[in-house]
């Protein structure tokens, strides 16, 4: 048994690098290879009871890699056979990426344009209910089982959410989860060019070049990076090609048992090597974005616009076991050209205080301007061109730093959000008066200087959200009116023409992040 999982570990540790050292396990190891043989041999011949050995061996393993890093996992069977599902595009959900901690449902990220995000879940919230069952003592691998159904169908949330006090309620439609890459990508005016990516797929550098190209004669371009949670390294390498030059080091990888690895651009010549450039960042940006906004960072390529990153800097190798699961074990950190390591502190064994740390961001003031960044003044790293001065200790620090703007924030409007009215609304709306939208806004310009929440409209939706829970507050409403209008006019927006139209409408009405990222896009 020690020599093939001696082989085994050394076989993975090979294919992350192709080349990697694998270090040699010692006598010490061996023994506690053989310990634990001799525990499960003498519970399985042994214990009083029948006992169900392989939810014993998993539980041991979930265990023993929740002793190491935040980010080192389990992947049941079934669990492995959802993933390929979700890597096909194939499965109807509420759109979020999930994980279990405590026994407890924690909503990683939401699938941007899914059901979900459009509702406002949230990175770290907490699912307890789902159809009014308590879902709080559950299995990773039994999560898909009550979150997933057929389009059209409704999951009823209740969620604790870090640093509110009451619990949360959600109305989520499930719908198709959109799989791909490119949210929106669209000409601001004749010299600023803005493309949104959401994630790193095995399609991303496809349809951001393709999205380049379709702006020709621009001279600056926004980046979006925010919510992106990463996806695949190969990818953010090959973006990163877009803009640096050919040979620039884009990340290094290194390890306890990992050599370096060095990780550089490939193209001939950049397809955006030379306008100015703008990569827009937030809290929830991680890993391959990171990757990305620090190269850019790095080689003065680009200026980082936002808020600090997310702070996901482990490298995971996902080494399938004999019975179709898997484990993702980390195996090495990332790090920036200038020698930076992406990932923020933890404690090993420590998720928990691992992801609250990650919602105290909001509770410190440091995403609504209370500071300006948590950097590590004693973390100081030079950039490789003009030298200017970046800072490690977890995320990337953005050069220009905007505060989440809270003020169309209410209790209206976040419910309102919540029970899905807003998504509702629009959704009704152009079921009764399609034709008329279609016959008014000729073209999306048109939409866009013309539409306007009319008092009419306004008092269906208030009436809407009373039938939905949702008591009417005329402070509420009077305090968050713009979010609401600029909210509703890019749902219909989106579902008149598509997802860069809700972008569209979004960004120019209600969003600082934007408009930060234009400003420096036009100095």
């Amino acid at each position: 048994m020690k020599h093939t999982l001696k082989a085994t570990i050394a076989a993975s540790v090979l294919s992350l690098a192709g080349a990697a050292r694998a270090q040699q396990i010692t006598a010490g190891q061996a023994a506690q290879f053989q310990k634990i043989n001799q525990v499960m041999y003498l519970i399985a011949n042994g214990y009083v009871d029948t006992v169900d050995m392989p939810r014993l061996v998993e539980g041991a393993i979930v265990e023993m890699l929740g002793s190491l890093d935040p980010h080192s996992v389990y992947i049941g069977k079934e669990e492995m056979k959802a993933e390929e599902q979700e890597i096909e595009g194939n499965f109807e959900g509420i759109g979020i990426e999930f994980n279990v901690l405590r026994d407890t449902i924690v909503v990683v990220n939401t699938v941007p344009g899914g059901p979900s995000e459009q509702v406002g879940l949230m990175s770290g919230d907490r699912i307890v209910y789902v159809g009014g069952e308590l879902k709080t003592k559950v299995r990773l691998g039994d999560v898909p089982k009550f979150l997933r159904g057929p389009k059209g169908t409704k999951a009823e949330l209740r969620v604790v959410r870090p640093g509110v006090s009451d619990t949360l309620e959600f109305t989520v439609v499930r719908d198709k989860i959109p799989m791909y890459s490119l949210d929106a990508a669209y000409k601001v005016d004749n010299n600023v060019g803005y493309v949104k990516l959401n994630r790193f797929m095995a399609t991303t550098d496809d349809e951001l070049r393709k999205a380049l190209r379709g702006m020709e004669g621009i001279r600056s371009l926004v980046l979006d990076l925010r919510g992106n949670g990463g996806g695949l390294l190969d990818q953010a390498i090959r973006v990163a090609g877009n803009f640096l030059k050919p040979g620039s080091l884009v990340v290094y990888t290194e390890g306890h048992s990992m050599p370096r690895q060095e990780a550089r651009t490939a193209y001939v010549e950049p397809l955006f090597g030379s306008g100015k450039l703008v990569v827009l960042v937030d809290e929830s940006s991680a890993s391959a974005s990171e990757i990305v906004a620090g190269a850019m960072q790095d080689w003065d390529r680009a200026a980082i616009v936002g808020r600090r990153t997310f702070g996901k800097g482990l490298v995971q190798q996902q080494i399938p076991l004999g019975d179709g699961s898997a484990i993702r074990l980390t195996v090495a950190h990332y790090y920036t050209p200038s020698g930076r390591s992406i990932q923020r502190p933890y404690k090993q064994g420590d998720a928990r205080g691992y992801y609250r740390d990650f919602a105290e961001r909001y509770d410190s003031g440091e995403l609504t301007g209370g500071k300006v960044h948590a950097a590590d003044s004693s973390q100081v790293y030079k950039t490789l061109v003009e030298g200017r001065d970046v800072y490690g200790g977890g995320g990337i620090t953005p050069d220009v730093y905007v505060p989440i703007d809270t003020t169309g924030y209410s209790d209206y409007w976040s419910g309102l959000v919540r029970r899905g009215v807003l998504l509702e609304f629009a959704v009704t709306e152009l079921d009764r008066h399609r034709a008329g939208y279609k016959e008014r806004y000729k073209d999306f310009d048109t939409y866009a200087r013309d539409f306007t929440l009319t008092p009419e409209m306004a008092a269906r939706l208030v009436e809407l959200g009373k039938s939905r829970g949702v008591e009417y507050d005329e402070k509420g409403m009077e305090r968050s009116r713009r979010l609401i209008e600029a909210q509703v006019k890019a749902l219909i927006a989106q579902r008149l023409w598509d997802t860069t139209a809700y972008y569209r409408v979004i960004n120019a009405e209600s969003d600082p992040d934007f408009a930060a990222a234009v400003a420096e896009a036009k100095r």
